[in-house]
C-alpha cells in the first residue's frame, strides 16, 4: 500500500515539473533572441561607414555580355564565412575581388545554367567579353585562358597583379568540376 501512494505523488507532480521547464525553456528562449536582435542592431553611425565604404570602390559590374553565349545581369556578393554567396538567378560578382578598370582579378561566377554561365563551356577562345558597370561604362575583354580543373585548383582564383577577369562556373560529372576562362582588357 505504502508503494502505490508513492507513484501517485510522483505521477502527480510530473505534469507540474513540464510546465515549469516549459515555462523555464521559453523564458532562455526570449533571453536569446532579445540579446541577438540587439547584436546585430546598426546604429546610424555604422551604417553611414558601410555606406561610405561601398561609395570608395565603385564601378562594380552590372552586366555581362558575351555575343551568341551570355547576356545576363549581375548581381554582387560576398565572402562570408569562407564561402561564397551566390545568385539563384544571375551571374555573381565578388564583391571583394577587383573592379573592371583597376589592376586585380575581377571574378565573375555563376550556376552551370543557360541563363548565367552554363554557356561558356563552348568557348573556343578569343572571343570578345563586354562588362558594363554600375556607372555605365562598357569594359571590353579578350579570353586568352580556358581550363576545366578540380575545386582544390584555386590559382585562377587568386589576385593578379595586372587587370583579369576571370570566369568560372561548374562542369564534369555531378559539376564536380569548375570550368574557367580567363580574359585581358582590350588595348584601345
Amino acid at each position: 500500500m505504502k508503494r502505490n501512494k508513492i507513484n501517485l505523488i510522483s505521477k502527480s507532480k510530473i505534469p507540474e515539473a513540464l510546465v515549469a521547464l516549459g515555462i523555464f525553456l521559453m523564458f532562455i528562449s526570449g533571453v536569446y533572441w532579445t540579446l541577438r536582435f540587439r547584436a546585430l542592431s546598426l546604429d546610424n553611425e555604422l551604417l553611414a561607414q558601410y555606406e561610405q565604404q561601398a561609395e570608395v570602390r565603385p564601378n562594380r559590374p552590372t552586366h555581362i555580355f558575351i555575343e551568341w553565349f551570355i547576356d545576363t545581369p549581375i548581381e554582387t556578393q560576398i565572402l562570408q564565412d569562407n564561402h561564397w554567396t551566390i545568385s539563384e538567378k544571375e551571374a555573381s560578382y565578388l564583391d571583394q575581388s577587383a573592379r573592371p578598370g583597376e589592376a586585380g582579378n575581377i571574378i565573375i561566377y555563376g550556376h552551370n545554367t543557360r541563363k548565367i554561365l552554363g554557356n561558356i563551356r563552348a568557348l573556343q577562345g578569343n572571343e570578345e567579353i563586354l562588362v558594363t558597370t554600375d556607372d555605365g561604362e562598357e569594359h571590353v575583354y579578350t579570353i586568352e585562358t580556358i581550363v576545366e580543373v578540380d575545386p582544390s585548383q584555386t590559382k585562377y582564383l587568386e589576385p593578379t597583379e595586372e587587370e583579369t577577369l576571370t570566369l568560372y562556373t561548374c562542369s564534369g560529372f555531378f559539376d564536380k568540376q569548375r570550368f574557367i576562362i580567363q580574359a585581358k582588357p582590350q588595348k584601345l
